[in-house]
């Protein structure tokens, strides 16, 4: 779906005002005999990397390789003399083209597109312009329009929502088995998360031995979870009956694979 929709104004030679509109122009008509651009669209005006192409079990670097994936659409009037329809992207106030492309006519009125699937890295991180390019048949510039993007690599990290753990345990004559889980959410997909842990301390402040503990979102009944990839991540917790009474505290966090930490939730827990 299309956001940011720009439909700048038809601009003349005589009416110079207004040609701008957010982050798309189309200049000054120059032949009204060849195609004739009214208006330029992009599927997005900003795209995060830290988003794109996020492979589980791998961390994130400037060095990734992405693909941006941007539509492209010109709107036209008068065609005359259909020549070509080209775009260019580039950094702007930079002359380097760094993709292009041809436009096509597409089944909706008098409207070119392209879907564009522009290599970049994860780091290259800018404004760039692209520019929609008219040619009459003998291959002379006859109109255009531009429109500019962002990208950024906002290096977002998990947020821990919420902790379900009971706050008191009794001790049994036989080991106890108690349920923790926690919902964890990221910008950049459930995929981004590397992993979801807490570190328990003892009554007496100590860390525990096992720590960390790994809380898992795979569904497995062994891990406690009940749905996998639905964001709530799950661990059973063994209570033998000679475990110390007292207060325990735990620390849950997340990490993502920009090895970005989430926000600490303590649980405190009374054994008795």
């Amino acid at each position: 779906m299309f956001r940011n929709t720009v439909f700048p104004l038809l601009c003349t030679v005589i009416i110079l005002a207004g040609c701008t509109d957010n982050e798309a122009v189309v200049d000054p008509v120059l032949d009204r005999s060849t195609m004739v651009l009214t208006g330029i669209q992009l599927s997005g005006y900003v795209f995060d990397t830290d988003t794109l192409d996020v492979l589980p079990g791998r961390d994130k670097s400037d060095s990734d390789p992405i693909v941006l994936p941007l539509t492209l659409r010109v709107t036209v009037s008068d065609p005359g003399e259909v020549g070509e329809l080209r775009y260019r992207i580039r950094y702007e106030g930079r002359t380097e083209v760094l993709h292009e492309g041809a436009l096509q006519l597409s089944s909706v009125g008098d409207v070119y597109e392209a879907a564009i699937a522009f290599d970049r890295r994860r780091g290259d991180v800018g404004e760039y312009r692209i520019d929609a390019i008219a040619t009459d048949q003998s291959g002379v510039t006859a109109n255009s329009a531009h429109a500019k993007f962002r990208v950024l690599f906002g290096n977002r990290p998990p947020e821990i929502v919420t902790v379900n753990a009971p706050d008191t345990v009794d001790l049994q004559a036989e080991t106890i088995y108690i349920r923790m889980s926690a919902e964890v959410r990221d910008e950049s997909g459930l995929a981004d998360i590397k992993q979801v842990f807490f570190n328990s301390f003892l009554p007496d402040g100590r860390p525990s031995s096992g720590n960390p503990f790994t809380l898992r979102d795979d569904g497995n009944p062994g891990s406690g979870d009940d749905i996998a990839g639905d964001g709530i991540f799950s661990i059973i917790v063994q209570m033998p009956p000679a475990t110390p009474h007292g207060e325990y505290r735990f620390e849950f966090r997340a990490i993502d694979y920009s090895n970005l930490t989430s926000n600490v939730v303590i649980h405190k827990l009374i054994v008795r």
